[in-house]
């Protein structure tokens, strides 16, 4: 094996270095993960095995790089997929300027964000109604209230009255957090 593919240490000092450089405590990190703390430290001593669901979540969330966190160093950067990225934000926040005006900057960061990390598969990256179910994620709703899932149905629950009325209760909780009440006036 080539040694620009070797891991420059092991997954536990890599784990270590990638938390020294974010400048996040073992506690952070810990939940960051959704573990305890003695698990955290479990993983960086080398005591037990980071598991790669695990990984993949610190990356998502810190916007880090496998790489980095598994071989101890970043990938190679290709300027041609720094390239597509970049011109598909601009078409991205293009299109948000277009039909959402009233989005904050910070949630068009967001969407876009999404959007770039997001693996759509065979769907094609630039179709309107992707960006869509991208601000519908990031602004719950707000600038589709159209969209919103129903409530849950009656009659669909049979005798289940109990789990009937806690899910109902699950959706008007998102309801009120999604559209308080002063934005329901408007």
């Amino acid at each position: 094996m080539h040694r620009r593919f070797a891991p420059e240490g092991t997954i536990h000092d890599n784990l270590r270095n990638y938390r020294v450089r974010l400048g996040f405590t073992k506690q952070q990190m810990a939940e960051i993960l959704e573990v305890t703390p003695r698990t955290y430290y479990a993983y960086e001593e080398g005591h037990r095995a980071v598991p790669t669901p695990a990984i993949a979540h610190l990356a998502i969330l810190t916007g880090g790089d496998l790489n980095e966190i598994i071989l101890g160093r970043p990938a190679p950067r290709s300027g041609k997929a720094a390239r597509v990225v970049i011109d598909e934000a601009i078409v991205v926040l293009k299109f948000l300027a277009v039909k959402y005006p009233d989005m904050s900057l910070e949630d068009r960061y967001k969407v876009i964000r999404l959007h770039a990390l997001d693996d759509l598969d065979s769907f094609p990256r630039m179709h309107p109604d992707i960006i869509r179910d991208f601000v519908k994620i990031v602004t719950r709703y707000k600038f589709h209230p159209e969209d919103l899932p129903a409530p849950p149905f009656h009659e669909d629950y049979g005798d289940d009255h109990d789990g009937w009325e806690r899910d109902m209760a699950e959706w008007q909780r998102m309801v009120d957090e999604d559209f308080p009440e002063d934005e329901k006036d408007k």
